[in-house]
């Protein structure tokens, strides 16, 4: 008896082996619970491939949460790294005072108001990896850019990639890790050796965030005098946009 053909799978499908959905579950934006509050969601992402694991404060945490901050209106990212920390960015747009400079430019009084101090300041980054139909739509659950429209990557025929959307805008994003000496790295060489240490989870990625969005914006404040000059305790360096600008 000769076998039945079995049906070919349709083009682009994908088949989700995590029990958490890797995009948003719907269209409209969501409410996520951080901290004690909760913010509404235009991105969440759950990366399996940075997931850490075994059990651990990691278990009901998305990989990427995008907001719109609302007292300040500035853009604010939790991103997961390879290593499994958690990493945390606000964007500015081009009128405020550090737009451009680079995360060792930024005056101390300013980077050292995060964690760690900031170690990351770059242009956005467009997905620029999801332009073709059958390429990679899923890059931008690993970006640091634009976060004012809510989109699902289900269908690859279908994809509309961050820079279709955002070319003629832009944001410099500036950010810290949670990766430094006395931080519980949940995919480090030996997690054992230092059992003291602390893993950053997302209630206090969400508070530096909140604190450093509230700083920007009264230093983008402070600098909107009515000579245009920027306060002269900051001493800001010239910015250096080569590295990182798309």
């Amino acid at each position: 008896m000769a076998k039945k053909p079995t049906k070919p799978q349709a083009r682009g499908k994908q088949i989700t082996k995590s029990e958490l959905p890797e995009g948003l579950v719907s269209l409209a934006p969501v409410t996520y619970p951080v901290a004690d509050t909760a913010v509404t969601a235009l991105q969440v992402w759950h990366n399996p491939d940075r997931k850490p694991s075994g059990d651990g404060p990691w278990n009901d945490e998305a990989d990427k949460v995008a907001w719109v901050d609302k007292e300040t209106g500035l853009g604010c990212i939790i991103l997961r790294q390879e290593n499994g920390t958690l990493s945390g960015y606000v964007g500015v747009d081009p009128s405020h005072p550090l737009f451009g400079f680079d995360a060792e430019a930024v005056p101390l009084e300013i980077s050292n108001s995060v964690h760690g101090g900031l170690t990351y300041g770059k242009a956005c980054e467009v997905n620029r990896f999801a332009l073709e139909a059958y390429g990679d739509p899923w890059t931008e659950r690993y970006t640091v850019c634009h976060v004012t429209v809510t989109r699902i990557k289900r269908n690859y025929r279908t994809v509309q990639a961050t820079k279709d959307e955002f070319e003629h805008e832009d944001l410099w994003w500036l950010g810290f890790d949670t990766d430094h000496i006395g931080d519980f790295v949940p995919k480090g060489y030996d997690r054992s050796s230092r059992k003291d240490d602390v893993y950053r989870d997302q209630a206090y990625v969400y508070g530096q965030i909140i604190a450093f969005a509230r700083a920007l914006e009264e230093l983008g404040g402070a600098s909107s005098s009515p000579t245009g000059d920027t306060p002269e305790t900051l001493q800001l360096p010239p910015p250096n946009r080569q590295n990182g600008a798309d």
